[in-house]
């Protein structure tokens, strides 16, 4: 009996001494800015994002071409509020701020399988969209590229019409001697000759054409061609002879010529301290300037503005400090809001608030098996539901 005992308390011994097993959760999920204990599974990795701001500021160039009959437009069309000098002005058209998500460096994390069945989903590069989310689902709704075109319009300045020849024949008659049989006699001869006109008959040559398109399309409008025109037609024509006219008249009060151009300014906030940004600076008579011109007299700065309102999310970084999770599933972000403003020295161009994963707090769920539906801009989580293994 005492051997037996013996032998049981040492087998007992025995199995105490043996290795301990690796005791594996479900799947965990680790930063790879920690020095993790030994990986013990294989696994993937995914990233959150952070935001970048984009501004588009659309400049609008006005010309103002004067026309080539602008001394004769008072006196010969009785108009005063014509273009009397070539000139250029530019003005901001419009403001248009959007975001940009990127990887976030300082958010890339390891998920370690232990052999559980993960599904992960992705958007650009390593930004995660959704965990175990059924091919049938939709898993949300995607930014579409809020870049816009440059838009290019303009009005024709100093059309290539020609409402006047530059020359108008001219008859003279020319008398001279001539001998016949001794005799001297008198004869004279019509010549024609090709002369110039001068700028002040070509302008009385257009406003004889205005005054004709006038009178025919007074007699369009009246019938006075006795003609059964469809209405469609009247209409085309009606329209013509305004076009023409416009033309004609733009001779003498000038033409303007309007064109947009939009520039980009990308700005990545990464210090609270520093989310004021001077991006250019503006003059009436040249456009955008390098914003290190702001001390010539007349420029004034277009500055970018953040301004962060975490008032929320004080409260709930307070209440994760007792949130202890022996393992932790995946990372998702809270996004800090900030009201986001351009201004033209104190004028306001824009004003929008927007989240910024970069500035808010990142907090991790339970290792169990979700269905989770992330926003692949701020790395939010959209929904989330259990599911079995």
């Amino acid at each position: 009996m005492k051997k037996l005992l013996i032998v049981a308390s040492l087998f007992a011994l025995l199995i105490s001494c043996k290795a301990p097993e690796i005791i594996l959760t479900p799947y965990e999920v680790i930063p790879i800015t920690e020095k993790p204990e030994t990986i013990h599974s294989t696994g993937m990795f995914y990233a959150l994002p952070r935001q970048s701001v984009e501004v588009d500021i659309t400049i609008r160039k006005q010309e103002f071409i004067k026309g080539p009959y602008a001394e004769f437009a008072e006196r010969l069309l009785g108009v005063t509020n014509f273009i009397k000098e070539n000139n250029t002005i530019y003005s901001i058209d419009d403001v248009f701020v959007s975001q940009k998500s990127e990887v976030d460096p300082k958010q890339i994390y390891f998920v370690q399988f232990n052999d559980s069945k993960l599904a992960l989903k992705y958007d650009n590069n390593l930004i995660i969209r959704g965990v175990n989310l059924s091919k049938t689902e939709p898993s949300g709704f995607r930014k579409k590229d809020s870049e816009r075109q440059t838009v290019q319009t303009s009005q024709a300045a100093n059309r290539p019409i020609i409402p006047t020849f530059n020359t108008f024949e001219r008859k003279d008659t020319v008398f001279f001697n001539q001998m016949v049989d001794t005799q001297l006699v008198q004869r004279f001869e019509i010549r024609t000759v090709q002369t110039v006109k001068t700028p002040l008959q070509k302008a009385q040559e257009i406003v004889e054409n205005i005054a004709k398109i006038r009178e025919d399309r007074n007699r369009l409008l009246t019938g006075f061609q006795e003609v059964n025109y469809e209405a469609a037609a009247i209409q085309y024509m009606n329209e013509e002879f305004n076009r023409m006219e416009d033309e004609y008249i733009s001779l003498f009060t000038g033409t303007t010529k309007s064109s947009f151009e939009t520039v980009r300014f990308e700005f990545l906030p990464e210090d609270k301290d520093n989310l004021t940004v001077k991006l250019a600076g503006f003059l009436p008579d040249h456009g955008l300037v390098n914003v290190e011109l702001e001390d010539v007299p007349d420029v004034k700065v277009i500055t970018l503005n953040l301004a962060l309102q975490d008032d929320i999310l004080s409260g709930i970084q307070q209440f994760s400090k007792n949130i202890r999770l022996p393992r932790r599933g995946f990372f998702y972000n809270i996004p800090s809001p900030a009201l986001v403003t351009v201004k033209l020295d104190n004028q306001l161009l824009y004003s929008k608030p927007m989240p910024f994963s970069q500035f808010g707090t990142t907090q991790s769920l339970a290792p169990d098996f979700l269905q989770i539906d992330f926003s692949p801009q701020t790395g939010e989580i959209r929904s989330v539901r259990a599911i079995g293994n």
